[in-house]
């Protein structure tokens, strides 16, 4: 098994803690995302991979990330890619929009480099990487990018209803089909999704008759994911009691047969990431 979303010392984790939650929740490695941000509100850095990786080469699979906003931005993923460790980029979650151009920069260079993307979508006054319908756009601009879809609003448009962003973020009830992203992830190669956070259970759980075909539909296409910030993969330090595995992996093997589970747990990460 592989988690496709986790962070270093997330909620004040340790490295090492962050390894035995690997460990913990049965999987043998994580793709570990840094997300590098101009006003400080995360600062969850490259340079703490890199170091992480060096110590723990066979449990983490290093992203890295750049400010977007940098004027430099370019220059310095370059610099990044040259050092040939990193399997991707992301996490992009920054206060800007899909249409800024200061993105489109950085995409190129992800495109010549084949990368894949992880995203965090979410609409909103203070949301990241907002205006989720020029999607399509960036997915027609840069081919080579697989983009991995993420959070609130990539979830809440499992459904062709979507609440406004001021009414909530985590939409519940049935879902009405023709949603943005069952569509985008029929009709583009390039586009995946991870299932991590309250966001993937959440759109998983609404309307599990749904969710059931859904799986099914774009089983080639999903990776499992936590996105946790628990201290220990059993649930330390947070407010709900449980790791995001302990919740997400039971709906999974009730949902998905079990050859298709295999690549949603496993065999997706490792084409997907190139690993």
């Amino acid at each position: 098994m592989i988690d496709a979303h986790l962070h270093l010392t997330h909620n004040g984790r340790s490295v090492e803690e962050t390894i035995a939650h690997i460990e913990t929740i049965g999987a043998e490695k994580a793709v570990i995302l840094p997300i590098e941000d101009g006003d400080g509100e995360f600062g969850w850095m490259t340079e703490d991979v890199v170091a992480a990786y060096a110590q723990y080469p066979h449990r983490i699979i290093p992203f890295c990330h750049v400010d977007v906003t940098r004027e430099d931005a370019v220059g310095e993923l370059e610099k990044r890619a040259d050092r040939g460790i990193f399997k991707g980029y992301g996490e992009q979650k920054q206060h800007v929009r899909l249409d800024d151009p200061r993105l489109a920069r950085v995409l190129a260079i992800c495109n010549d480099l084949h990368w894949p993307v992880t995203w965090h979508f979410q609409e909103g006054e203070r949301g990241y990487n907002g205006g989720i319908e020029h999607l399509e756009v960036l997915l027609k601009k840069f081919p080579n990018v697989r983009f991995i879809g993420h959070a609130q609003s990539w979830w809440a448009h499992i459904s062709a209803d979507v609440p406004a962003p001021s009414e909530t973020l985590y939409p519940t009830g049935p879902v009405k089909p023709g949603g943005l992203i069952d569509r985008l992830l029929v009709d583009y190669d390039n586009i995946f999704a991870d299932l991590s956070a309250g966001s993937g259970l959440g759109g998983l759980t609404r309307d599990e008759d749904f969710a059931a075909e859904f799986l099914a539909r774009h089983s080639q296409k999903l990776m499992f994911a936590t996105d946790c910030p628990c201290g220990d993969g059993k649930g330390a330090g947070t407010s709900r009691g449980s790791c995001f595995a302990q919740l997400s992996l039971p709906v999974l093997e009730r949902m998905v047969a079990p050859d298709a589970l295999e690549d949603i747990l496993h065999n997706n990460a490792v084409r997907i990431l190139n690993l």
